[in-house]
């Protein structure tokens, strides 16, 4: 990762320590302070390389005791250098005034120091901002929307949203790399990896208790930065949720299509083999709509061979003379009618001839052998015509009882036996293949329809705008602390210096033997 010459907080922790060396002795200062300086300086980029500002604030805790410690040893140690140390404490702590006194001054000078390092270290740590934003996340499918979410879904929102397929999406729309870099690392652009491990730092994602709704709070020094962070991080989840739909839609279609297309070669095979079983047990593949074809032909053969025969039995009731009239407007036949019409024309010319002509003329026998004649063809006609019906009557109830029979046969084969049962197997499993078949045609068109109007997975309800105050460092907060610490601190000093007076002054008080 770059150095970060130019961090503000690095910055003015350097120029902290460096006023602080002023309690060292000036020979002291000449003769060390500048490795010392460069020392503080190589701990600050070490420090912050592991943790930022919490990195500062632990190399700020493990100075300052050294630092306290070193410099009053280094004070007494120039107070009268040829005095033993033992002697130098005895001088300093020799009671010219009263405990109180020697308590209230050593409580004073280490509280203002705790005190005054706390408001130092208070002002010079960096303002941070946060702002929120709140997304409402929709279970997946499968996924209990009640009023207590699984607590899967509010494990794994999180991670999801820290993820890099997240994350990455927000460094690029933010140019975060080339911002972090020029801000904090010296001008020089942070790699993505580098990157995304900052932001993950400046995130807090956290699920509402009881509800599907997340908030995304991101930190920074700058509110309005901070704004965008957590609307973009919001937005960059939601197009990763419409992303991650599409393509799970789209998987999906594709599973779906092709086990439709392997349904229909099955289909046409199953089919292809059906016929052939047909075609080999003479099974017919529509069996309803035959009983139906045959159904309606045997009751309109029926209908038809009871008229033929009903119209026979009446013909025989009918006198000779009768059927003359009757037979030509029950068939079509043309040559009866040209008969009776001849014998018609015959009588009529007997009838005239007659008034003319005696019984014996020849006129006469020759008009009467002409309608014997005709009568003769008239009634062999109208034989023929009683037995062509009777015959027509005969021929249609035949056919009709073999085409009875031959339904009755072909219905019995719509039956399974054990030697068509292959048939049967072959037609169940083409039925139950058109079902699936069907059922994968209604999912693909669910599949489709949802695809075009896909759900609304993340729904972001509240963005986030700058914040007007900065959550860290927390002044009142940190003074306060600086306040008790410096009151424990003194408190203990103050006792400390005011135990070590009382035994000087005691041991001072006994009487030196040998005097």
């Amino acid at each position: 990762m770059p150095n970060p010459a130019s961090n503000p907080a690095m910055e003015l922790s350097q120029k902290l320590y460096a006023r602080l060396l002023a309690a060292y002795p000036r020979r002291h200062r000449e003769e060390y302070g500048g490795a010392m300086a460069q020392l503080f300086r190589d701990q600050c980029r070490d420090a912050w390389a592991e943790g930022r500002t919490r990195g500062l604030l632990a190399l700020w805790f493990r100075t300052l005791p050294d630092l306290i410690k070193t410099s009053l040893l280094e004070r007494l140690s120039t107070l009268n250098p040829g005095k033993h140390m033992s002697d130098k404490l005895n001088a300093m702590l020799r009671p010219r005034h009263s405990p109180g006194f020697t308590f209230f001054t050593v409580f004073a000078v280490v509280f203002l120091l705790v005190f005054g390092l706390a408001v130092a270290v208070t002002f010079i740590l960096p303002e941070t901002y946060s702002s929120t934003a709140r997304v409402n996340v929709a279970p997946e499918e499968g996924q209990n929307a009640a009023t207590t979410p699984d607590a899967t879904f509010l494990r794994i929102t999180p991670s999801l949203i820290a993820s890099q397929n997240v994350l990455s999406n927000v460094v690029n729309a933010l140019n975060l790399s080339v911002t972090w870099g020029k801000k904090h690392f010296g001008g020089e652009t942070l790699k993505t990896a580098e990157t995304l491990e900052l932001l993950k730092r400046r995130l807090d994602l956290k699920p509402v208790r009881n509800t599907t709704l997340l908030e995304i709070t991101a930190f920074s020094e700058d509110k309005t930065e901070a704004a965008q962070i957590a609307n973009t991080v919001a937005k960059a989840y939601a197009d990763y949720k419409v992303r991650d739909q599409q393509a799970a839609f789209t998987a999906e279609l594709n599973s779906l299509q092709a086990r439709y297309q392997e349904q229909v070669a099955q289909i046409e095979k199953l089919r292809a083999d059906q016929e052939a079983l047909a075609q080999k047990f003479d099974i017919v593949e529509n069996s309803d709509a035959f009983k139906v074809k045959y159904q309606d032909e045997l009751v309109e053969g029926e209908k038809v061979c009871n008229e033929l025969e009903t119209q026979i039995a009446q013909l025989k009731t009918v006198s000779p003379s009768k059927l003359r009239d009757v037979l030509p407007t029950l068939t079509q036949d043309s040559s009866l009618p040209d008969l009776l019409a001849k014998l018609q024309a015959a009588q009529q010319q007997y009838a005239v001839q007659t008034n003319d002509y005696a019984l014996t003329d020849l006129h006469i026998t020759r008009l009467q052998s002409v309608m014997n004649e005709l009568n003769r063809e008239i009634d062999a006609r109208v034989a023929g015509m009683v037995a062509g019906l009777q015959a027509k009557a005969t021929v249609k109830r035949a056919g009709l009882e073999a085409l009875s029979a031959s339904v009755t046969a072909r219905i019995q084969k719509l039956k399974p036996t054990p030697e068509t049962q292959p048939y049967w197997d072959s037609k169940r499993d083409l039925a139950q293949l058109l079902s699936f078949h069907q059922a994968v045609e209604a999912k693909i068109q669910a599949v489709q329809f949802a695809q075009i109007n896909p759900r609304t997975l993340v729904q972001i309800t509240d963005l986030a705008e700058p914040s007007s105050h900065p959550v860290k460092p927390n002044k009142p907060l940190n003074i306060f602390l600086g306040a008790m610490a410096g009151l424990f601190f003194g408190g203990v000093a103050g006792s400390v210096a005011l135990f070590i007076s009382l035994r000087l002054a005691r041991h001072l008080s006994k009487p030196v033997s040998g005097v």
